[in-house]
C-alpha cells in the first residue's frame, strides 16, 4: 500500500497541483536512471580499459618470447633479418599499433667469455617503434644484468625486451598512461650469435 506524505493547507484549489506533485510517481524510473547512468558509465569504461590493458599485456608478453625465440633461431644476426623481425612485431600486437611512439624493442646478446665471472653485453639492436625507453639489461660493452639467472662459461643468451605505452581510450582521468615492459631470455639453437648485426 503506498504511503504519501500530505501536508495540510488550508487552501486546497490553490495547492492541489502540489499534493499531486509531492505524490505523483511518473517519471520516476527517468529520475532513478540518471542517478544511475553515471555509475553504469564508469563500470562499463573501466571495464573496457581493464580489458585493454590486459590484453595488450598479453600481447606484450608474446611478442617479447617470439622476437627472442626467433632471433635465437638464427645462425648470424644480420640487420636484415632483424628488421624482418621487428617488422613481424606489428602483425603479433594487432589490432593495437607498435609503430610510432607506442613502443620499442631491444633485442640484446650476452655472453660469459671463458675464464671470467662477469658476462658482457656483446652488441644490442633496437626497432618496432621510436618510444624514448633504455634497455635494462645493462649497456654494450659493460655488465650484463640479468637478475635470477647464472651464466656459465661461453654461454650465450639473446634477450628481448618490449616497452609498450599503453594510453586510455577516452580520458587519462582514471587510467593513467602506463609503461608496460615485458622480457623474455632464449639461448641460440645454431651456434653462439656472438657477432654484431651488420
Amino acid at each position: 500500500m503506498r504511503y504519501c506524505l500530505q501536508p495540510v493547507y488550508t487552501s486546497a484549489p490553490k495547492h492541489s497541483l502540489l499534493r499531486r506533485f509531492w505524490c505523483s510517481e511518473a517519471g520516476i524510473a527517468v529520475v532513478e536512471f540518471g542517478l544511475v547512468l553515471p555509475v553504469l558509465m564508469t563500470l562499463f569504461y573501466g571495464t573496457v580499459e581493464v580489458t585493454r590493458y590486459i590484453l595488450i599485456t598479453q600481447k606484450v608478453e608474446k611478442l617479447a618470447h617470439s622476437v627472442s625465440d626467433m632471433t635465437a633461431q638464427e645462425q648470424l644476426a644480420t640487420k636484415s633479418m632483424l628488421d624482418q623481425v621487428m617488422a613481424a612485431s606489428g602483425d603479433i600486437m594487432e589490432p593495437f599499433s607498435m609503430g610510432g611512439t607506442n613502443g620499442t624493442i631491444f633485442i640484446t646478446a650476452m655472453y660469459l667469455t671463458p675464464n671470467t665471472t662477469v658476462p658482457k653485453v656483446v652488441w644490442r639492436y633496437q626497432g618496432g617503434g621510436t618510444y624514448a625507453a633504455t634497455s635494462q639489461l645493462g649497456t654494450v660493452g659493460g655488465t650484463a644484468t640479468v637478475p635470477g639467472f647464472t651464466f656459465d662459461d661461453r654461454e650465450n643468451l639473446i634477450a628481448a625486451e618490449v616497452y609498450y605505452q599503453f594510453s586510455p581510450l577516452i580520458s587519462s582521468q582514471f587510467f593513467g598512461t602506463t609503461t608496460v615492459y615485458r622480457t623474455a631470455y632464449y639461448k641460440p639453437r645454431l651456434g653462439a650469435l656472438l657477432t654484431p648485426p651488420a
